[in-house]
């Protein structure tokens, strides 16, 4: 349900501010964050051009670049340090899903996918045309024991991965819906 209405609000504020869809292209040093709560569920999506997490945006070429994106992942698998909720919430970090289209889901710590002839075909296509604009989808799941305490979000991604300048942030509770520009001097949300 709560990833309906994220996808739902997405769609809708893109329909309404057409120029908000023109700004969501990919642009290296942004993200794109989408936060939700659902009763005693905070739920973050983030979706970022690698670049800004690695500094290159393919699959990795050879060992220093490969220990690179375990870091990264490992990072981003430590959600609750990036990702604060109000704390008398008593949030708790519960899932953590990493996933890109040019790095093997076993690098990022997630399950390894059944190699098919249409994924292996996609795959190696990429890797032919050096797919360089690749991206990270992230969601975090977070449980909270007071969810009519939570009222915010302190974003540390910005000290986490530097090259981040702004993160388009939208939120959606059962009370409101908002959006907001963070950046590296202004990284709360408020709601």
């Amino acid at each position: 349900m709560l990833t309906r209405t994220l996808l739902a609000l997405a769609a809708a504020l893109t329909i309404v501010n057409p120029v908000a869809h023109a700004e969501k292209a990919h642009v290296h040093g942004a993200a794109e964050l989408n936060v939700g709560v659902e009763n005693d569920t905070l739920r973050i999506t983030l979706e970022s051009p690698l670049d800004s997490l690695l500094g290159f945006e393919r699959a990795p070429k050879g060992d220093k670049e490969l220990d690179k994106v375990r870091r990264m992942a490992n990072q981003l698998r430590q959600a609750d340090k990036l990702f604060l909720p109000t704390p008398g919430a008593g949030c708790r970090l519960v899932n953590v899903k990493l996933e890109s289209a040019v790095i093997d889901p076993a690098v990022l710590g997630e399950a390894p996918v059944v190699r098919t002839a249409a994924n292996a075909a996609l795959r190696d296509d990429r890797a032919r045309t050096g797919h360089e604009h690749a991206d990270l989808d992230a969601e975090f799941t977070f449980h909270c024991a007071q969810p009519a305490a939570l009222r915010g979000l302190e974003v540390k991604l910005f000290d986490a991965f530097p090259d981040y300048r702004q993160i388009r942030a939208q939120v959606v509770t059962a009370k409101r819906q908002s959006a907001a520009r963070l950046s590296p001097k202004a990284n709360t949300l408020n709601w």
